[in-house]
């Protein structure tokens, strides 16, 4: 007969630390009898709070063997959770304790409905539905709760101890044959210098930091709850397009509200207490700043190897990449310092004066042969360029010359794509993203369209850095001791479209190659270049800087 502890009272004699949890978690809404432990999340906004959550596990004491189902629940920023221990007759038992109690705060509160086209819960009138959150990691619970990691969605080819074809890997790298596999990495592939090494190391810690920081139980969300809020978001921006730009509507809209629920229910992140609809809301506004952190949280879900210690895995492989720290006394070292600080017309007064602390190169494997055949596409087209960009070197010393030619005719040039620090990682591994489906909306921050954004002034890209004063970022996302970074990037621009005005593209006017944000003519103030196609740009070097 299950028995029912006081409220924030352990068994006799017990503390935290003696239980023990186990797996699997639940992933899927209404989906409780054969898992052990759960997390879950219920957005509202009734001007009061934020997120609330509710935690429910079967435990084990440690020394007694007895069985219990453990529940945890409190708000976001509460000094502290209240919990409850129900004690069992035996695990089957608990496990049907624990499933009625997360059924009665889950399915039996909701009603199923289609948002974003995803089958997901909605709440009845006068109730609050938590919905199931898929963490790979959890903060909250017990402390052995923590030892649950299971990363649903997970690919294998961006987890090393995943069996070809799973779905899901485990990332406690506990294995035998996950330790061969991690010692096999070490000596695979190139050896880091010391400069790459340390900094990849800085990125990964912090990203894994700043997605912890992130979110209101310090977990990182799963691959597939990743996959879902994109999905949420491409779906928001097509509501967009009949909503309109008016924030007024957006806000009032039911189906955008829907959406921002089911966000928040699934990847629990921060939101300030008493904060204004127009903060949180899936607005043009916020989409953009989603898509950034998205792409971060993504980053930390598969740089754990640096929380589990592994130092000695090679990140280089880890990343696909060949990259080396550049010399500023080398003669590229040279070439770039002297050109990159001088690559602007200065419209940015805010922003100062630009001080390199460090380059590196950054080649991509997946990338080998793309741009060459996106730049030959363009050359059989025989382009009539009458637009190039600014502030390009007098020569690309650093191209072979066999290769010139093709630059020249293909419109190629050296562009720059600031990010959050935080981001820099996830564009080495995955290279900047496309969304799978092109929506034609304008959202803050990417006035014409879907697309992958370069400047030809780096003060326009600085904007999109972690530079405390940056214009987009106001700093967020740093990295601890480090600068801010930029890449700069070999794009195919062949001939370009001048956009008369902010427009939501999906691709370039027939014709032509690219999208032409032209300062004084497209209503903004520094040149944008936006390709639709990810082969007609590549990632050539990455710079640390600061202002001053």
């Amino acid at each position: 007969m299950a028995t029912k502890l006081a409220r924030d009272t352990y068994p006799d004699q017990s503390a935290s630390a003696d239980f023990q949890c186990f797996g699997p978690p639940a992933t899927k809404d209404g989906d409780f009898e054969a898992v052990k432990i759960c997390d879950l999340g219920c957005f509202t906004q009734d001007g009061k709070d934020t997120n609330k959550y509710y935690h429910a596990a079967v435990v084990q004491h440690r020394t007694s063997k007895k069985w219990f189902a453990y529940f945890e629940w409190g708000r976001t920023g509460a000094a502290k959770p209240s919990f409850q221990f129900t004690e069992c007759g035996s695990e089957l038992e608990a496990q049907r304790v624990f499933a009625s109690q997360v059924h009665s705060k889950n399915d039996s509160r909701g009603e199923w409905v289609t948002v974003a086209g995803i089958r997901t819960l909605r709440a009845r009138a006068g109730q609050d539905c938590y919905l199931v959150r898929p963490m790979a990691t959890r903060s909250t619970g017990l402390p052995d709760a923590r030892s649950i990691k299971i990363n649903e969605g997970a690919r294998a080819d961006k987890v090393k101890n995943s069996e070809p074809g799973s779905d899901s890997a485990d990332l406690s790298n506990q294995s035998e044959k996950g330790e061969k596999k991690a010692a096999t990495a070490k000596k695979k592939g190139p050896v880091a210098d010391p400069q790459t090494l340390k900094l990849l190391r800085d990125l990964s810690v912090a990203t894994i930091a700043y997605t912890r920081g992130s979110m209101a139980d310090s977990s990182l969300p799963t691959q597939a709850a990743i996959d879902e809020a994109r999905q949420i978001l491409n779906e928001a921006q097509k509501r967009l397009t009949k909503v309109g730009d008016d924030v007024k509507k957006q806000l009032k809209d039911k189906s955008l509200m829907e959406m921002t629920s089911l966000m928040y229910g699934r990847i629990p992140k921060k939101k300030q207490l008493r904060a204004a609809p127009e903060e949180w809301l899936l607005s043009k506004d916020n989409i953009l700043v989603w898509q950034n952190d998205l792409d971060a949280f993504e980053s930390a879900l598969y740089a754990t190897d640096i929380e589990q210690g592994q130092t000695e895995v090679n990140p280089l492989e880890e990343l696909r990449l060949d990259m080396e720290w550049i010399s500023p006394t080398s003669t590229l070292g040279k070439n770039l310092i002297t050109w990159w600080p001088k690559a602007t017309a200065n419209r940015h007064s805010y922003i100062k004066d630009m001080k390199i602390l460090n380059l590196w190169r950054v080649q991509r494997h997946d990338d080998a042969g793309r741009l060459e055949a996106a730049q030959e596409k363009i050359v059989q087209a025989k382009p009539v360029i009458q637009e190039r960009a600014l502030f390009q070197m007098k020569s690309r010393k650093d191209v072979a010359k066999a290769d010139v030619k093709r630059f020249e005719a293909s419109n190629t040039a050296l562009l720059f794509h600031g990010t959050r620090s935080v981001n820099v990682r996830g564009i080495m591994k995955e290279a900047l993203r496309m969304p799978k489906e092109l929506v034609g909306v304008v959202i803050t921050g990417a006035m014409f369209g879907p697309g992958l954004y370069f400047a030809d002034d780096w003060k326009k890209s600085a904007g999109y850095t972690s530079l405390n004063n940056s214009y987009w970022s106001r700093g967020s996302g740093a990295v601890s001791g480090r600068g801010a970074f930029m890449f700069a990037m070999d794009v195919a621009i062949g001939r370009p479209f001048v956009a008369p005005q902010a427009h939501g593209y999906v691709g370039p006017p027939d014709g032509h190659h690219s999208v032409f944000g032209k300062a004084e003519v497209s209503g903004v103030q520094n040149n944008e270049y936006i390709v639709f196609d990810p082969a007609q740009q590549r990632i050539r070097y990455l710079a640390e800087f600061e202002v001053n």
